[in-house]
């Protein structure tokens, strides 16, 4: 169970997370929605580690998480071969998984997001934005972590690669039910794979249902506002 109780982040003494509360079961496929500024990446790297300077209390129980993030190039050394950079973490992985058979889901999940072999030989300036965060997906997926945090991984892919990247998430999810945490400006987006929706505004919370209720006339007047721009 993920839980955050009163959070507060502020930078240069802008508030950006603002006394946020949420728990988080381990299987489940939670979206986070909101427009830029929102909060919501803070959010993620606060849950990852990546932002310690918070108040409040976060805990993971145990459980491990790792992030895909919007900008697939920052995730990788440019001047390591994409074949380098996936086969790190499986060298230093100290899960249950052995590296051969997560070198065995390396080669499905490529093949299945229609990526050639030769493009491990290459470095990542080499790659199309699209390509790169496939690879991006990838290493991550094969890794299998409890907790999936995604921020932003369509930005970069066609209309085509996005419903393909959501079928594999699909899929991933009901292969391992671990759970998935995705970020997102789009409503629309998030309503074809998440179970629970997570609406924020200006640092705050401001809604928190099961997809099936996203049309109830209940929810938020901001998130309302939300589903008609979509």
């Amino acid at each position: 169970m993920i839980e955050l109780k009163h959070i507060r982040f502020a930078y240069k003494q802008a508030p950006i997370l603002k006394d946020i509360n949420l728990t988080i079961a381990p299987n489940e496929k939670v979206g986070v929605v909101g427009e830029s500024g929102s909060g919501k990446t803070t959010l993620a790297h606060v849950m990852l580690g990546l932002l310690t300077h918070y108040q409040g209390h976060f805990s993971t129980q145990g459980l491990s998480m790792l992030p895909i993030f919007q900008h697939a190039y920052d995730s990788f050394n440019p001047k390591f071969k994409i074949r380098t950079a996936l086969e790190e973490p499986i060298q230093y992985y100290k899960g249950t998984h052995s590296p051969a058979s997560i070198r065995k889901k390396l080669e499905h999940l490529m093949a299945y997001m229609q990526l050639e072999n030769a493009l491990l030989e290459k470095f990542p300036d080499e790659l199309s934005g699209g390509q790169l965060q496939r690879f991006n997906t990838i290493r991550t997926l094969m890794l299998e972590p409890d907790m999936l945090i995604c921020d932003e991984i369509t930005a970069s892919l066609d209309v085509i690669a996005e419903q393909r990247m959501i079928k594999v998430l699909k899929d991933y999810y009901d292969q391992t039910n671990k759970g998935i945490l995705m970020i997102s400006h789009d409503i629309a987006f998030l309503n074809q794979f998440v179970e629970r929706m997570i609406v924020m505004k200006d640092g705050e919370i401001v809604d928190d249902f099961p997809i099936g209720d996203l049309f109830d006339d209940q929810r938020d007047k901001y998130t309302k506002e939300l589903l008609s721009i979509y």
